[in-house]
């Protein structure tokens, strides 16, 4: 037995309060949650982590994450960049999923499968929708039931616009035949089958998902629409949605700022939801992480952009508790346990025996201290311990070392490689192996 770790003393809420406890993860699960936990036994390497006035959480899961980039309204210059790994860890989320959104034309569902490949290997779990704003959807096999059936990481279809200029303003039968792609895709493959709405500020709001629910037989739960606290009235509809059991998304990188003066803070939208008695399991909540912002006039020009942030989920759900009062479980439980009902990852959003070891470790104030993803540790005392493969500049060939440096030759700037390691013959390794020998600590990060 190898790679085991023993949390100590934790404050545990897995989302539900459980006292101070010792939690066990050997590997990529945990095994135990309980009191003085040991582990006895000749040659067994035991780590421990000393977590006293430390609360843990469960690693948290992030819906809605552009991981490939996206945007492009106002140009290619706009096109909004990758994410990476350390953004992602030294927030909190352990696990991502990823969207495409407004351009499925320079970017495509195989670059976004691709992206979620690479931060899976690097270090935390992903998952994908298959395609864009557009219905028609962009697809990688052609029909998004295949790609749920076939394609491993493909979990549903998303970000469908609906309520938003740039959609492509699909008609109630429209939306109908995608969701039972997505449906019957989903109860083929075992998965979630989910159909991911963007809501824009249109007027009609939720309107057509109303009406496809009156007209069809497909249960609530093939929906998850997002952006729901854009505006006040969206988040009224939002509340009677959720009153009649359908799930609601509220964005933590959509709050009031200096050109935005219409949208709900995600915390306050949060308790408003609850306040106007949807259940507490409907709620989640997700980030919209390197999608652009936009901000249009009242003629359709653009006026400012922005880019969204990871790091502000946590930050809502710290403010839903400290500042909105809301309990802590079902502040938690918005980005943790009820994202993974939804997108069915059993194994995801709960710290108990069986579950991926993923947890996240906060000091009193909420202020995160610990990450650990799939049972290693990736953030430390605040700071990203793993990184991605390029994601220090100085590192990648061809990158200037310095601002005085560019467009002067340089003779060392070559090839970085990977020295062979002599003590291992195997020339096929296995992916922990693979991960272990990653050169990210090395040449490229």
């Amino acid at each position: 037995m190898s790679g085991l770790t023993i949390i100590r003393q934790a404050r545990v809420h897995a989302p539900r309060p459980l006292g101070k406890k010792d939690i066990l993860m050997c590997g990529r699960q945990i095994l135990a949650v309980g009191d003085a936990l040991d582990v006895h036994g000749a040659g067994i390497e035991v780590r421990e982590l000393d977590a006293d006035g430390l609360l843990a959480f469960p690693g948290l899961i992030d819906q809605h994450v552009h991981m490939a980039g996206g945007g492009g309204e106002g140009g290619f210059h706009y096109r909004t960049p990758e994410i990476s790994l350390s953004h992602i860890t030294t927030a909190g989320v352990t696990t991502a999923v990823g969207v495409l959104g407004t351009d499925g034309v320079t970017r495509g569902t195989r670059e976004l499968l691709a992206k979620a490949n690479a931060l899976d290997f690097e270090g935390v779990t992903t998952y994908i929708y298959c395609g864009a704003y557009q219905v028609p959807t962009r697809t990688i096999t052609g029909m998004p039931r295949t790609d749920i059936v076939l394609i491993d990481k493909v979990i549903g279809v998303g970000e469908i616009a609906i309520a938003d200029s740039r959609s492509s303003h699909p008609s109630d039968r429209d939306l109908s035949e995608l969701a039972s792609e997505a449906r019957v895709g989903g109860l083929l493959a075992g998965k979630a089958g989910v159909v991911h709405l963007h809501l824009g500020d249109d007027e009609e709001g939720l309107s057509i998902l109303f009406d496809v629910l009156k007209q069809t037989e497909l249960p609530r739960s093939v929906f998850t629409p997002t952006h729901l606290n854009r505006n006040p009235d969206l988040l009224k509809q939002a509340v009677k949605y959720g009153r009649e059991g359908g799930y609601v998304d509220v964005t933590s990188g959509i709050r009031p700022d200096e050109h935005d003066h219409v949208s709900v803070k995600p915390s306050r939208a949060i308790k408003q939801l609850l306040d106007g008695r949807v259940s507490p399991q409907l709620i989640t909540m997700s980030s919209d992480s390197n999608g652009s912002s936009p901000i249009f006039d009242d003629k359709g020009k653009l006026v400012a952009m922005g880019i969204g942030s990871i790091a502000t989920l946590w930050e809502e759900v710290r403010d839903a508790i400290v500042e909105e009062g809301v309990p802590v479980e079902q502040a938690v439980a918005v980005v943790t346990n009820n994202v993974a009902r939804v997108l069915k990852l059993g194994h995801k959003g709960k710290l108990r025996a069986g579950s991926d070891a993923d947890v996240l470790l906060t000091d009193a104030q909420y202020r995160i201290r610990h990450v650990f993803a799939k049972g290693v540790q990736v953030v430390e005392d605040g700071q990203a311990t793993v990184f991605g493969t390029f994601e220090q500049v100085d590192g990648v060939p061809g990158a200037p070392r310095g601002k005085n440096a560019a467009g002067k030759s340089d003779s060392d700037r070559g090839r970085a490689m990977m020295d062979p390691d002599d003590d291992d013959p195997d020339d096929f390794p296995d992916r922990d192996e693979r991960q272990r020998k990653s050169s990210r600590r090395h040449y490229c990060c």
